[in-house]
């Protein structure tokens, strides 16, 4: 999903996705990226590494919203009502004159009134409340979760797209190697064709050789362009700062010879362990549910003052404020609410079966993730000493070339060709090492033990 994002930002918003990366701070970057040093980088500046964060700053701020909702609650408030009409009442006549059986209509009140005062709330007892509390903190264990996915997500995506772009500027090495050699082998049998010692077939050969390196040079230099600007893109680099990578990594053997096969211990996934935090919201959210049909009491108290007037004279010092007072306790007891929570709770039941279901996928997808890892590790390990064995080989005929050159009993053309093979060797052999790397990645991505990198 972090991959699709993000070439989705890059290739497909443009103009307007270069034109927001250049209005970024600034980065101090070193003249020369290690894939340590980038993944650093990459982990003070991701964009959606920070939009993580955020959210595990918001569910904090949720718990505590949560929780205040439990705490005393006062306000003040005041009210001022002008009647330009008294409301009438209706009585029976005969209680102030009249006959029995008649209606008199009395206007009671005054036209003017004046209200201040304060008021508090207190709950007592509500289970949703504490079982609000116990899912509020089980939320913010949820977001911090998703906020060590993402950072594990940025690290695989830095990591493999640096191996990536490493791999294809030794291919480009390797071109311009070949080109140079073509270019000199070119120059040779133009002047021996000059000289009538070549054919002009060996000449042309040559020339379509090197018309088909160029051109497959210049697509790799668009995919190098492409490839840099999205390893920029996952470390939050602004798209137009230029970027040298060591590719000294193409040569750490050691760095292939030491690792260790790590062990697979499901629950180390963090997207095993995020299904096992939303299992458990699921049963807070079922509790939930039930306890609205549970009694709710809440303590109260009020605090105010209130004047009447036929005018509005309230400034006025002779104004008689009369005081009043109330305190109680408010219980509700939901009897019938027309099958909502049972409606409700059989929702949630399903939702908990569905996570059920995803939580056997991703156990099954981990398990064949790991194992593809392992497989595709062994192969690179021996296809690596193969490559390796074959390296050593075109260096004994590149040396043996060089004895049989020197004697006069080999032509140039041979030399040429054994020098091309152990580029052709050496190329392979360090491709096959990044090959070996990006299978390490994928075990330890895998194994939920990819944060290895940056310790």
């Amino acid at each position: 999903m972090l991959r699709k994002y993000l070439i989705y930002s890059l290739f497909l918003l443009g103009p307007l996705g270069v034109m927001a990366q250049t209005t970024s701070e600034p980065i101090d970057l070193p003249d020369t990226l290690t894939l340590k040093e980038s993944l650093r980088i990459g982990l003070e500046n991701s964009r959606l590494l920070k939009k993580a964060y955020i959210d595990e700053d918001k569910a904090k701020y949720q718990r505590d919203e949560i929780r205040g909702s439990g705490l005393p609650q006062l306000k003040a408030y005041g009210q001022y009502n002008n009647f330009i009409s008294v409301y009438p009442q209706a009585l029976p006549g005969g209680i102030f004159g009249g006959e029995p059986g008649d209606l008199t209509v009395v206007a009671f009140g005054v036209p003017q009134s004046l209200k201040a005062g304060l008021q508090f709330n207190q709950l007592i007892y509500s289970n949703s409340y504490l079982i609000g509390l116990k899912a509020a903190r089980t939320g913010e264990e949820f977001y911090s979760l998703l906020a060590q996915q993402t950072e594990e997500d940025v690290i695989h995506d830095i990591s493999m797209n640096f191996l990536a772009t490493v791999q294809m500027e030794l291919q480009r090495d390797n071109l311009l190697a070949n080109i140079d050699q073509l270019e000199g082998l070119e120059k040779i049998l133009q002047s021996q064709y000059e000289n009538d010692l070549a054919r002009k077939v060996d000449l042309n050969r040559v020339k379509v050789n090197l018309t088909a390196i160029q051109s497959e040079l210049e697509n790799l230099e668009i995919g190098i362009e492409q490839r840099e600007g999205y390893l920029k893109l996952v470390m939050g680099v602004p798209v137009n700062s230029p970027i040298i990578l060591d590719k000294s990594l193409a040569d750490g053997e050691t760095l292939v010879s030491s690792f260790e096969v790590q062990e697979f211990i499901l629950t180390d996934r963090k997207d095993i362990q995020i299904l096992a935090v939303q299992e458990q919201l699921y049963e807070y959210d079922l509790k939930n549910i039930k306890s609205g049909m549970m009694p709710q009491l809440v303590g109260f108290a009020d605090y105010n003052q209130n004047t009447f007037s036929n005018s509005f004279d309230y400034f006025s010092q002779s104004k008689i404020w009369y005081e009043g007072f109330l305190i109680g306790l408010k219980l509700d007891v939901p009897i019938f609410d027309g099958l909502i929570t049972k409606s409700k709770a059989a929702q949630s039941r399903l939702k908990s079966k569905q996570l059920d279901l995803d939580r056997i996928l991703a156990e099954d997808n981990a398990n064949l993730e790991y194992q593809n890892a392992i497989n595709k590790y062994y192969n690179s390990i021996n296809t690596l000493e193969s490559l390796k064995d074959n390296l050593a080989l075109a260096k004994t005929v590149l040396s043996d070339t060089e004895v049989l050159y020197k004697e006069g009993l080999s032509p140039l053309t041979d030399l040429l060709a054994a020098e091309t093979a152990i580029r052709v060797a050496q190329g392979s052999f360090n491709n096959q090492i990044i090959q070996v790397r990006i299978a390490q990645l994928e075990i330890l991505n895998s194994t939920g033990k990819i944060k290895n990198l940056i310790n």
